[in-house]
């Protein structure tokens, strides 16, 4: 049985290349960001705001922990394959269930949720990892415990109960996260974690780019509703400028520079979770600017209402906030385009319900692309320096 189970782990962090079945498995998620703009989009106030913030920390911790086990773990076992494969099928129908997780089936989005982590996070302990690691699975374990009879309770109740008591289920999930699961007398230390933070990083880099194309079929989709429309080769032309500057301030050189960083790093942990948490604000943003598209190519004309400006503006700015930070934290570097984009953001916020919503929409894109423009430019003025 040990043989077995020590078989299961890598014998070292590997920087094996990611797996089609890791993206095949990503796909899934993918949906879920999809299932979260529409339910946004259909119930566009803070109380809707509220319940998808909950939903998308549910989805996005099975994602990330599903994702750190199979990168700690021997892909080409078999059993392993095979974990990923039936997280993927509860998955399906926990992200199928979001629309309705707040109305009949939310037992299914809470059932299916526990299920992958609390078993999961049981049969990790199985596996033979290192005693720093197992640990750490551990705490993983009685942390989803501590949260587990708030999603269980909520399930059952009504609407805001629901929301209340699942609010509290994902913030005690997210700060297990936030602490590396730190218990009295128990904590991580990252250097004695064996993890490929370059691997990590590049999953997360690749599910952003496969979530960002959500934007980009959304939009697609916004236009092809919208052919008739004189104004839809602008205001589509806008959305999609908009998705390529995201584009270029995470892929450009941001992931070029991180994953030196990383490379020398002797605690590739500590990053690994800021990236994390990283990610998840930026999965917000991706669902708000989605839904800032569809609105504004649906009517281009009218004047935005508040909500309209709050989706326009707020994926952006929650963009360049969270890549900010993660500069920072990360890199060790101060970035003043990200905040001289989000100064300008609020500017151009204020002045847009003045304006048609495609006018808005442009303003929305504009910092952006001046962030791009400057990563670009810095980039050549610092070879092969910092950003």
């Amino acid at each position: 049985m040990i043989r077995r189970a020590q078989s299961l782990a890598r014998s070292e962090a590997s920087a094996d290349p990611v797996t089609r079945l890791e993206l095949f498995f990503d796909l899934v998620f993918v949906f879920a960001v999809s299932q979260l703009s529409h339910h946004l989009l259909e119930h566009p106030s803070w109380m809707g705001a509220a319940e998808t913030l909950v939903l998308l920390l549910g989805v996005y911790k099975v994602w990330v922990y599903t994702t750190w086990a199979a990168t700690l773990l021997n892909l080409a076992r078999l059993e392993v394959q095979w974990m990923l494969l039936i997280v993927m099928l509860i998955a399906l129908f926990m992200n199928a269930s979001i629309g309705a997780a707040f109305g009949a089936f939310g037992w299914l989005f809470a059932a299916s949720y526990l299920l992958i982590q609390l078993g999961r996070g049981a049969w990790m302990l199985t596996v033979g990892l290192d005693p720093p690691t197992h640990d750490h699975f551990v705490r993983t374990l009685i942390w989803g415990c501590m949260s587990a009879p708030f999603w269980i309770a909520g399930a059952f109740l009504g609407h805001e109960l629901r929301l209340l008591l699942w609010g509290v289920g994902a913030t005690i999930d997210l700060l297990g996260h936030i602490l590396a699961h730190r218990l009295p007398g128990r904590k991580t230390e990252g250097s004695q974690v064996p993890l490929a933070g370059e691997r990590i990083f590049e999953r997360f880099a690749l599910f952003y780019l496969i979530a960002l194309g959500e934007t980009v079929l959304s939009t697609g989709q916004a236009i092809a509703d919208n052919l008739a429309d004189p104004l839809i080769l602008l205001t589509g032309s806008v959305a999609l400028a908009g998705s390529v500057a995201v584009w270029w301030c995470y892929f450009h050189r941001l992931e070029q520079k991180t994953l030196e960083t990383l490379a020398s790093a002797d605690d590739q942990f500590r990053p690994g979770i800021l990236a994390g948490n990283a990610l998840v604000v930026l999965l917000a943003g991706l669902i708000l600017v989605a839904i800032g598209d569809r609105l504004v190519i649906s009517d281009p004309v009218v004047r935005p209402d508040l909500e309209t400006v709050l989706f326009l503006y707020g994926g952006p700015v929650l963009f360049l906030a969270a890549r900010g930070v993660f500069i920072r934290q990360v890199l060790g570097y101060r970035w003043t385009s990200d905040l001289a984009g989000i100064g300008a953001l609020a500017v151009l916020a204020s002045l847009s319900p003045l304006a048609p919503a495609f006018v808005a929409a442009m303003g929305a894109v504009i910092p952006l692309i001046g962030v791009a423009v400057t990563d670009a430019g810095n980039r050549r003025r610092t070879k092969p320096g910092p950003l």
